[in-house]
C-alpha cells in the first residue's frame, strides 16, 4: 500500500534498487487476485469468498514469520534484543 510504502521509505528502510521489481510484483499480484476474485464471486454467487482470501493470507503471513523466528532464534543462540526503529532511545 502507498502508506507502508512510505513509511518504509521516510524511515530509510526501502531499497531503491528493489523498489521498481516490488512495486510491478505488487501491482501483478493485485490485478490477479482481483480478476479472480471476481471470477469466483460471480461464478458462485458468494461474497465469502473475500473473508476466506484475507484469513488465508492472515494465516499464511503468521505461519511463515513463526517459521522466520524460529530460524533467526537458532542461527543466534536465542532470542535477540528488541531493534529497529520501534525501539526508540532508552
Amino acid at each position: 500500500s502507498f502508506t507502508a510504502t512510505t513509511s518504509f521509505v521516510v524511515f530509510g528502510l526501502l531499497d531503491m534498487d528493489y523498489a521498481a521489481v516490488c512495486m510491478s510484483l505488487g501491482f501483478v499480484a493485485t490485478l490477479v487476485g482481483q480478476i479472480g476474485l471476481f471470477y469466483l464471486m460471480e461464478k458462485f454467487q458468494r461474497n465469502s469468498y473475500i473473508a476466506f482470501s484475507i484469513g488465508g493470507i492472515v494465516l499464511l503471513s503468521a505461519f511463515l514469520m513463526t517459521i522466520q523466528s524460529l530460524i533467526s532464534m537458532v542461527d543466534s543462540g536465542g532470542p535477540r534484543p528488541p531493534s529497529g526503529i520501534c525501539t526508540g532511545k532508552q
